[in-house]
Formats: structure tokens, C-alpha cells, sequence
């Protein structure tokens, strides 16, 4: 089968990867010319690091101590609401982080360069398998449209409410060249909240969110340790900063022959660190299994979206005495509760070849 995927993010590289394992003729257009250095890492839960095994990069990226690293739930006066290893906050036993840039180039290095055409922005798509690229026609048997949440697929062939919805919430991201002692985790206050994590490489990873009117990374500084030493070590010009785009997941993500996966079906608030983790599910569900297998994620997938949404309810209410409820919820909640919480984000089962 002549398979065409677009774009080069993980769904897209995934895709590519699995159908050209199972045997397919693959041939990936990405608009941009390279993969572009950010700011942002990617959390390795479970489901993550399955995926990895499947398309073969995980040895590149083992679990290691971090796994085991204490880490804390707090609020932004510094007190601790939930305190567990960064790998049950994964909802497993295994978990890393990895720059988000760096893991995409092993994907890439994955395929075969004549199958990877780089500042190839495709500008029309056609449910009949067809699609343009500068003026020049390609037709396959199956597209894959992995191209974001701007997708040029899904406004082409979506009329349906699955259009990008701005969510009024800035994101920011930076990574720190060193390693801290302690503080890992998150903090959540009223209005913002920001995470703490180690990176694989001995680096540490801020990033944080804020409502509209929010928005000035300094007014955080009175925060709990060790929020103000990160954001006193960002380095301006390396903040990345944007606002949140979310879309809903669409009734079907199939239309004749173009299927939609990743961001461009499904993007979601990032509290649960899992939109590469889910991206690269689709694209190996899809490779394995098909439409019809691709189909029954759409509950998983509409779930996970709305548990995102309302998430941002509880980590940075707009009003003090959600936020103080929230405090007393989270401290007194049993373990069990936590436990199956984190549990069902990260639970996944590849369809088997």
C-alpha cells in the first residue's frame, strides 16, 4: 500500500515509521526544512516509552534514576498537597524526559531519507487519496495527516466543530543547564501553575501556564523555591512562549481515504504531559490495526480531552476559595484515588502484529 504522511512531528514520524515496518511504501512531506530546536521537553510515561520500544528508539532513552526521584504537588505558598516518585506522578514504574527536539531527530533518523521530503508544504488534500505539493500532484492509497493543529487536512475535509479553539492560556517553557537537589513537581496556585522536572541529560525543565491577564512570567517570583532561582536563570532569548490551542476531537477521523491523527485530531491542554505519547498510539494503532482500530480510540481520546480541560479547573482556578479547596481535596484525598487517576492516562495496550 503507498501510504503518505503529513508532517514530522511525532504522529507523523510514527506513522511513517510503523507503516514502513509493516511493510508499506511510505513517503512523509514535512513543510518545514528541518526540526526546529524548542525549548520543550516530552514526558516518558508508560504508554510513552511502549510506544518508543514499538518504533525503535527506546534504548536511547532508558528510565533511569529520575524514575525514582521524589517530587511534590504544591501550592504556591510551598506547601505540599501530594508528594510521590516522578514515576507514579507517571501513573507507572518507568519514566523519563527528553528535549522535545532530540527525540524527534531519532525518529527522523528512523526512516530513509528518500522517503522524507523536508520544505514540502502541502496545500491541498482530496478525500479521493490525492494531494499537492508546490503545484505537483501525489496520489497514495492512504494519506496520514499528522500536520498539527493548524492542519491543512482538516480544514480541507472537516466541516464539522473540530476548528483549533484558542484556550486564553500562555505557555511557557525553558531548560536550565544544570541539575537541582530537590523540588521537582509542580506548583499550582491561583490563576498559574508551573512543573519542575529533571531531564535524561542532567538538565532541569521548567514550564508553566497562566490565564489571561496572567501573563508576566516575573510577577511568579515570590512563588515557592525553587520557582524563583528558574525563572532568575531563564535565559530570555531561549523562553518559549505561546498560547494554548486546543481542538476536539471529530465525530469520525476518517474521510475517504485521509485519516487524521495526533494534534491535528485531538489537541489537548498539556497538564498530563501525553500529547506525543498519544500521537504516536494513534500512528501505531492505525499501522496495526486500521480505521476501524483507529476508531475505538475515540472515546480514550475524547476522555482525555475533557479531563485536560477541566484539569486547568483545579491546578489554576481563578478564584481563592477553589484554590483553597482544591488544597484541602488533594491533601486528604486517599492514595487510591491518586493511584487511578494517573493510572488510566497512561495505561495503553499496543494491538498486537
Amino acid at each position: 500500500m503507498k501510504v503518505g504522511v503529513i508532517g514530522a512531528g511525532f504522529a507523523g514520524l510514527a506513522a511513517a515509521i510503523a507503516f514502513r515496518d509493516n511493510g508499506h511504501d511510505v513517503t512523509l512531506f514535512e513543510r518545514s526544512a528541518d526540526i526546529p530546536e524548542t525549548s520543550a521537553a516530552i514526558s516518558l510515561a508508560p504508554n510513552a516509552l511502549r510506544c518508543l520500544d514499538i518504533l525503535g528508539v527506546r534504548e536511547q532513552y532508558p528510565p533511569s534514576s529520575v524514575s525514582r526521584q521524589a517530587a511534590t504537588i504544591r501550592n504556591a505558598a510551598g506547601r505540599v498537597l501530594i508528594r510521590r516518585t516522578l514515576a507514579e506522578f507517571a501513573g507507572g514504574d518507568e519514566y523519563t524526559l527528553a528535549p522535545r527536539s532530540d527525540l524527534l531527530r531519532s525518529l527522523l533518523a528512523r526512516l530513509p531519507h528518500d522517503s522524507v521530503n523536508m520544505s514540502s508544504p502541502v496545500t491541498r488534500v482530496d478525500s479521493t487519496g490525492e494531494i499537492e505539493v508546490e503545484g505537483r500532484r501525489h496520489r497514495f492509497d492512504l494519506i496520514v495527516a499528522a500536520d498539527g493543529v493548524r492542519s491543512v487536512c482538516r480544514n480541507n475535509l472537516w466541516q464539522e466543530a473540530t476548528q483549533p479553539r484558542r484556550t486564553g492560556i500562555t505557555a511557557w517553557t525553558w531548560i536550565i543547564d544544570r541539575r537541582l537537589t530537590d523540588g521537582y513537581g509542580a506548583i499550582w496556585g491561583r490563576f498559574a501553575e508551573f512543573g519542575i522536572l529533571p531531564l535524561h541529560d542532567g538538565r532541569t525543565y521548567a514550564w508553566g501556564g497562566a490565564r489571561p491577564g496572567h501573563a508576566d512570567l516575573q510577577s511568579y517570583r515570590d512563588w515557592a523555591d525553587p520557582l524563583p532561582a528558574l525563572i532568575d536563570a531563564a535565559d530570555s532569548e531561549r523562553i518559549t512562549s505561546l498560547e494554548l490551542i486546543e481542538v476536539p476531537p471529530p465525530r469520525h477521523f476518517s474521510r475517504g481515504r485521509v485519516v487524521l491523527i495526533g494534534d491535528s485530531a485531538h489537541a489537548m491542554r498539556p497538564i498530563f504531559g501525553q500529547g506525543a505519547a498519544l500521537a504516536m498510539e494513534d500512528a501505531i494503532t492505525l499501522a496495526r490495526g486500521g480505521v476501524a482500530q483507529l476508531s475505538r480510540r475515540r472515546r480514550r481520546m475524547y476522555a482525555l480531552y475533557w479531563m485536560s480541560r477541566n484539569a486547568s479547573l483545579v491546578s489554576m482556578p481563578k478564584y481563592k476559595m477553589l484554590a483553597v479547596a482544591r488544597d484541602t481535596a488533594l491533601r486528604l484525598a486517599p492514595d487510591s484515588v491518586f493511584a487511578s487517576s494517573v493510572g488510566s492516562v497512561s495505561r495503553w495496550t499496543p494491538q498486537a502484529t
